[in-house]
C-alpha cells in the first residue's frame, strides 16, 4: 500500500505502541548496578560498554507491521526523548555523573538568574551526528575489523578500554539487529495481510546482514541511517540529531537499485516519505513542539561536486505533500546549483510549510576552511539540531551549549558595583566604563570585559569537559568517526579529527544599536552625560519617554540604510569573531565564532536593563544576527535588510550566522519573488536564512480561535512548530516578530 495511503494506521500504530511508554527497567539498571560493583577495576570506557552488552542481551526490539524500516529498541528511552534517559543514561546517572551535574548546577545557577547565560549540560550531549559514510562504506563489521587490528597497537591500559568497547558496542548492535530479523520472520509467518508480510520479509531479510555489512541497496542505506541514529540515542546517552547529508549519501544507491530494476521512482518516493514521517509521530509534534532531529540536503561532496539529485527531488516533494515539521530541511546551496534547485525550494518556501532554512554553501566551507581543517571535510558539514554546523563523519558537535548574553556584559561594565557577585566569584577583574574619556576607550573596555568573561566562562567549562570520558564516553558514537579508532581515544577525550566548540553570542544587533547609540549621545555630539544616561537606564526611562523615542527613531540602527552604521557593524561583527575565536577547549580543540540563538534572546532579555538604543528593561533582544525590533519597526524592506550581509566578513563565523526574514504574505506565495530573495542572499555573503511565510493577521486570529487554524505552521528560532503548539508566550513574541517586519 503507499505511504501516503497508509500514514493514518502508521501514526495509529506508533501512537498505540508508545502509549505504554516510559517502560520500567529497574530489574536492568540493578544488575547494571551489581556487575559494576564486581569490577572496580574497570576504565569508564568498558563500564560504559556494560550499557551495550544489556541491551543486546535482555532488551526486546520492537517492529511496527505499517512501517517499512526497523530502529525500536526497548531501552527504557522515553517516546520524545532525545536520548538522555533509559539504559543509555546508566552510566552519567551514577554516584560520579550525579555530583558532576549537582557540580555544574551549582555553578551555573547564579549566572543564569542574573542573565548572563544560558546553558546546557556539564558535558555537551545533544546535537550529534553519526559518521555516517563510515557505516555505509564498511558496516558494523568492518568497524570492529578496524578497532581490533588498533588494539593489535594498543600502548596503554586506556587504549585498549576503548577498543575493547568499541568492539562489543558495535557486536551489541549485530546481536540487536539480529533480534529484529528473529521477529520479523516470527510476525510475518502468522501475517494475513500480503503487502504487510511483503514488508516483514523484507525487513527479517535485511537486517540478519545490515548493518552488520555494508548496505547494497537503497532501502538498506535508508535503514542503515535510521537504525544507527535511534540505536546510538537509546544506548550512548546523547542526543544524535542528525540524519545526515541524505541525498549525497543515498543517490548512488538509488542509482544503482534502479539501473538493476530492483526499485521504481514510486517506490524510492514511498521509502523517503515513511523515512520523513517517523520523526513527527515518534516524537508527538503536536504535544511537543521540538524534536532537535535535521536533515540536510544540496550543497557539495568532498571533491566539490555540486549535490542536485533525484533523490533531492524525493525529500523536498516530501515536505510539500506530507506536510512535516521535522526533521527541519535544511538546503545547502550555492551559485552552481541549477535553477531548478532554486525553484524548488522557492515552490516549497511559497506554500507556507515554514520548515526550511538555507546554507550558503561559499561562505561556510570557507569559514571552517579558515579554521585548519581539511577543505575535503569541511565540504560534508551538515547542521545541528539548531543551525549550528558540524562535519559529518570527522567532527564532535558542541555548540549547542552556553549561549552569552552580550547586553549583560554591557550593563557589566556599566554598573560595575551590581555585579561584584561575579567578579569576585570568578576573581577577575573588568574595566568601568566611567574610566573611558573618549569612544575608542569605551569600545575596547566593552571588548575586554567580553573577552575576559568568555575566557572565563569557558574555563569553567572546560574543567567539566574533560571530565566527560568518565562522565559518559561514547565507545559506539566514537567508532563511527574518524580517527577515534586510529587514536585509540573517546570523542569525548579529543578522538576525533575535529573537536571545536562554541559560546553562541546573543542580542548582536541590540548590542550594534546600543554601541552606535553611545558613541552618537554621549561621545561623538554630548547630547548627554555618560553619568545622566547610567542613572536613565537605571530608572527604565521612566519620565524620559521624549528621550527614549528619540534614541529609538533618529538614532541610526542595524538593518538602516546608514552608511555609518553599516560600517560601524562591520567593525564590531569582525571584533566580537576575534574576541569569541581561539581559546582552547579541553577536548584539544578550539572555540569557533557563532551567532545562533535557539530561544535565548527572549529568557535572557527578560532579564535584561534597559540599553540605549531605547529598548526597555526585560524586552527581548534581537535574534540570531538579525536587527532589533526596534529597528525592523522602522524599516521593513527586504531589500535592506538582505543588504545588512554586504560589509560583513562572515567566513568570521563558522558555527553559523542566522538571518531571519519574514516574507510579506501577499507576495510569498509567488516562487518567482522568492529565488531572488535566495540569490541575493548568497551574492551578499550570508550564511544561513530563515524563511517564514506568514500573515500576522491570520497569527492574531489563531491566538483569539485556535480551532480555526489547526495547522498553521510558523519558524520560530532553529526549528519550526504549530502554532498552536506553542505556549503562548512564544506566540506573543511570533506575533510581535512579524507585526513588526
Amino acid at each position: 500500500m503507499p505511504f501516503l495511503e497508509e500514514r493514518p494506521a502508521f501514526e495509529r500504530e506508533f501512537d498505540a505502541f508508545y502509549a505504554t511508554y516510559p517502560i520500567d527497567i529497574s530489574a536492568l539498571l540493578g544488575e547494571m548496578d551489581a556487575v559494576s560493583a564486581r569490577h572496580p577495576e574497570w576504565l569508564p570506557d568498558r563500564r560504559k560498554a556494560l550499557i551495550y552488552e544489556t541491551a543486546a542481551k535482555h532488551c526486546d526490539v520492537q517492529i511496527f507491521r505499517h512501517y517499512p524500516f526497523y530502529y525500536e529498541i526497548q531501552s527504557g528511552r522515553v517516546r520524545n526523548g532525545w536520548g538522555f534517559d533509559g539504559i543509555g543514561a546508566w552510566l552519567k546517572n551514577g554516584p560520579f555523573g550525579q555530583t558532576l551535574q549537582e557540580d555544574w548546577q551549582t555553578w551555573k545557577q547564579p549566572y543564569e538568574r542574573a542573565g548572563i547565560f544560558n546553558a546546557g549540560q556539564p558535558i555537551d550531549l545533544d546535537h550529534h551526528c553519526i559518521g555516517y559514510d563510515n557505516v555505509l562504506t564498511c558496516g558494523l563489521s568492518g568497524l570492529i575489523t578496524r578497532a581490533a587490528n588498533r588494539l593489535k597497537t594498543a600502548r596503554t591500559e586506556a587504549e585498549r578500554a576503548f577498543l575493547e568497547s568499541t568492539c562489543i558496542a558495535n557486536r551489541a548492535l549485530i546481536a540487536l539487529s539480529t533480534k529484529f530479523a528473529t521477529k520479523a520472520n516470527k510476525m510475518a509467518a502468522s501475517e494475513t495481510d500480503p503487502c504487510i508480510r511483503k514488508s516483514l520479509n523484507r525487513i527479517a531479510d535485511t537486517a540478519g546482514r545490515v548493518p552488520a555489512s555494508a548496505p547494497q541497496t537503497f532501502y538498506e542505506a535508508l535503514n542503515t541511517v535510521l537504525f544507527m541514529r535511534e540505536a546510538s540515542s537509546s544506548l550512548e546517552g546523547i542526543g544524535v540529531s542528525i540524519l545526515g547529508h541524505l541525498d549525497r549519501m543515498l543517490d548512488p544507491f538509488y542509482q544503482n537499485d534502479l539501473a538493476a530494476g530492483r526499485i521504481t521512482p514510486g517506490e524510492a518516493r514511498d521509502l523517503i516519505r515513511a523515512f520523513l514521517a517517523m520523526t513527527d509521530a515518534k516524537f508527538q509534534i503536536d504535544k511537543r513542539h521540538e524534536t532537535s532531529t535535521t536533515v540536510m540536503i544540496g550543497g557539495c561532496d568532498a571533491g566539490g561536486t555540486v549535490v542536485f539529485n533525484d533523490v533531492t527531488r524525493m525529500i523536498v516533494t516530501a515536505y510539500s505533500e506530507l506536510r512535516l515539521l521535522n526533521p527541519k530541511l535544511n538546503a545547502r546551496i550555492s551559485p552552481q546549483h541549477p535553477q531548478e534547485y532554486f525553484d524548488l525550494l522557492a515552490d516549497l518556501t511559497a506554500e507556507g510549510t515554514n520548515v526550511l532554512a538555507i546554507f550558503n554553501d561559499d561562505v561556510l566551507i570557507e569559514a571552517n576552511v579558515r579554521t585548519g581543517k581539511a577543505v575535503e571535510d569541511c565540504r560534508l558539514y551538515v547542521s545541528g539540531g539548531c543551525q549550528e554546523n558540524v562535519l559529518q563523519n570527522t567532527e564532535i558537535n558542541s555548540r549547542a551549549t552556553l549561549y552569552l548574553n552580550l547586553l549583560q556584559v554591557f550593563h557589566m561594565g556599566l554598573y560595575p558595583d551590581h555585579w561584584t557577585f561575579f567578579t569576585g566569584r570568578e576573581d577577575i577583574a573588568l574595566t568601568p566604563f566611567d574610566t573611558c574619556d573618549t569612544f575608542e576607550a569605551f569600545y575596547r573596555a566593552y571588548l575586554h570585559n567580553l573577552k575576559t568573561i568568555l575566557d572565563t566562562f569557558i574555563d569553567r567549562r572546560n574543567a567539566f569537559e574533560k571530565e566527560g570520558w568518565r562522565y559518559n564516553p561514547c565507545p559506539l558514537h566514537s567508532a563511527t568517526l574518524s580517527d577515534c579508532i586510529e587514536n585509540a581515544r573517546d570523542m569525548v577525550a579529543g578522538g576525533a579529527r575535529y573537536s571545536a566548540g562554541s559560546v553562541s553570542l546573543i542580542g548582536i544587533g541590540t548590542l550594534i544599536d546600543t554601541l552606535f547609540a553611545v558613541k552618537e549621545m554621549v561621545f561623538d555630539h554630548t547630547r548627554i552625560p555618560f553619568h545622566q544616561l547610567k542613572d536613565i537606564l537605571a530608572e527604565d526611562f521612566e519620565g524620559e519617554e521624549r528621550l527614549r523615542q528619540y534614541l529609538v527613531n533618529r538614532i541610526p540602527k542595524f538593518g538602516q540604510d546608514n552608511n555609518a552604521l553599516r560600517t560601524f557593524s562591520e567593525r564590531v561583527f569582525s571584533d566580537l569573531a576575534d574576541v569569541s575565536t581561539g581559546k582552547n577547549n579541553a577536548r584539544g580543540g578550539t572555540c569557533e565564532a557563532s551567532v545562533f540563538v535557539y530561544r535565548s534572546f527572549v529568557s535572557l532579555g527578560k532579564k535584561t536593563g534597559a540599553t540605549p538604543d531605547g529598548r526597555k528593561a526585560g524586552e527581548h533582544l534581537s535574534q540570531s544576527m538579525s536587527p532589533s525590533t526596534l529597528s525592523l519597526g522602522q524599516q521593513s524592506d527586504i531589500g535592506s535588510l538582505l543588504n545588512i550581509l554586504e560589509p560583513l566578513d562572515l567566513k568570521q563565523y563558522p558555527v553559523a550566522a542566522v538571518l531571519d526574514l519574514k516574507l510579506p504574505v501577499t507576495r510569498a506565495g509567488q516562487p518567482a519573488f522568492i529565488v531572488p530573495i535566495i540569490k541575493r542572499f548568497l551574492e551578499n555573503g550570508g550564511s544561513v536564512l530563515q524563511l517564514n511565510v506568514v500573515d500576522p493577521d491570520i497569527l492574531l486570529d489563531a491566538r483569539q480561535h485556535p480551532g480555526k487554524h489547526p495547522d498553521l505552521v510558523v519558524r520560530v528560532s532553529g526549528f519550526s512548530a504549530r502554532f498552536n503548539a506553542l505556549p503562548g508566550e512564544t506566540q506573543e513574541e511570533v506575533i510581535h516578530r512579524t507585526l513588526v517586519q
